[in-house]
């Protein structure tokens, strides 16, 4: 006898393999913006300092896979815009409120002060991720008084539209740290007064030709090579740029930057893969592993795969994490899991949840019907 449970499994497994075959093909049609106000710090050392570190978040974007591309995906274009001035102020509101000026419309904006504590000078960074106005279906109203960034498409939302509900959850966090990055004196000595990066005529280096000014566009990237040498246009001047190392100890920062900013352009391969360098870095913080587990899931989910281990990890990691078990509950979704395991899992985390939580409003309105 069919029981309504197996009814509920068959309906949510073809659902998946209608996703999967849907979806296999990333078409992005909307721009995601990266800004780098200039960072605090003596001298010209905070404007090189950003700059280098937005070079080299400009090395984890591509268009489309390469050589090989025969899903056809486009992940669409990923811009940094530079402030040659540091911010006035660092509240979350007021990074925000620069962020979603008309003329800039930032989906991710990386701010940092470079410090000096004893005889090092080290850099602190702080990543705010926006929030913006999901886009609204033919005949929607807008009612949450939330900015609107105009994209068509917002690939960093998990949502799932099962059983008459569409039950979605947020990224991670919106506002996070990445570890502080001890500077090499040569660095601080070497563009504490530059004005900016040495532009050189050739690849292997050559005569200087000028330096790098407000406004840089990316030509091309050399990531195997030594210094990984970028040929940019900045100021008129076309040449290249090589990115030196600013620290002994390597960042999780272009890793994790780099893999949201996939996540947010649907590169799901790329994103997988940037997590799990963030995971594999052993400078990398605990809070910061369970939002790369988070990620790596709910990429692998979106990619056909399955990410319900990464997640089950994030919320070994933290057990009291409300997003964590947000993030375990949707992964049991995906996966056709029967009401009977959500329920457990609401049953014995709800006290982690607001009475008026309006997802787990929804949850629980599912796990009622079906």
């Amino acid at each position: 006898m069919v029981t309504r449970r197996a009814i509920l499994r068959l309906f949510v497994v073809l659902w998946l393999l209608l996703w999967v075959t849907t979806g296999s093909a990333v078409q992005n049609p909307d721009q995601i913006t990266v800004f780098f106000p200039a960072f605090e710090g003596p001298g010209k050392l905070g404007l090189n300092v950003s700059t280098v570190l937005s070079l080299q978040l400009a090395q984890t974007t591509r268009r489309y896979p390469w050589p090989d591309n025969p899903d056809h995906h486009e992940f669409g274009e990923a811009i940094i815009r530079w402030s040659a001035e540091p911010l006035e102020k660092y509240s979350v509101s007021e990074i925000t409120e620069v962020a979603q000026k008309k003329n800039l419309l930032a989906q991710i904006v990386i701010v940092g002060k470079a410090r000096r504590y004893s005889k090092d000078i080290v850099v602190e960074l702080e990543v705010l991720l926006p929030r913006y106005r999901s886009p609204q279906p033919a005949g929607g109203t807008i009612t949450d008084g939330e900015k609107n960034d105009f994209r068509q498409k917002n690939f960093e939302t998990w949502l799932i539209d099962i059983g008459g509900e569409r039950i979605q959850v947020d990224l991670p966090k919106r506002y996070f740290s990445i570890s502080t990055i001890v500077l090499k004196p040569e660095i601080v000595d070497r563009y504490g007064a530059a004005s900016g990066l040495p532009i050189r005529e050739s690849i292997e280096g050559g005569r200087v030709l000028g330096e790098t000014g407000d406004q840089i566009r990316f030509i091309e990237f050399n990531k195997r090579l030594p210094g990984a040498p970028a040929k940019i246009r900045s100021g008129g001047v076309v040449g290249y740029v090589s990115l030196p190392e600013l620290s002994d100890e390597a960042s999780e920062f272009a890793d994790m930057v780099g893999g949201i900013l996939q996540v947010f352009r649907g590169d799901w391969q790329w994103a997988i893969n940037s997590f799990t360098n963030v995971l594999e870095n052993p400078k990398t913080r605990t809070p910061l592993k369970v939002d790369a587990l988070l990620y790596r899931g709910m990429a692998r989910f979106k990619k056909g795969g399955n990410g319900l281990s990464d997640i089950a990890s994030a919320v070994e990691l933290a057990p009291y994490d409300a997003t964590a078990i947000r993030y375990l509950v949707m992964a049991h979704l995906a996966n056709g899991e029967d009401k009977k395991t959500i329920a457990e899992i609401l049953e014995q985390k709800s006290l982690l949840f607001g009475g008026n939580d309006h997802w787990l409003k929804q949850v629980r309105r599912f796990l009622e019907v079906h």
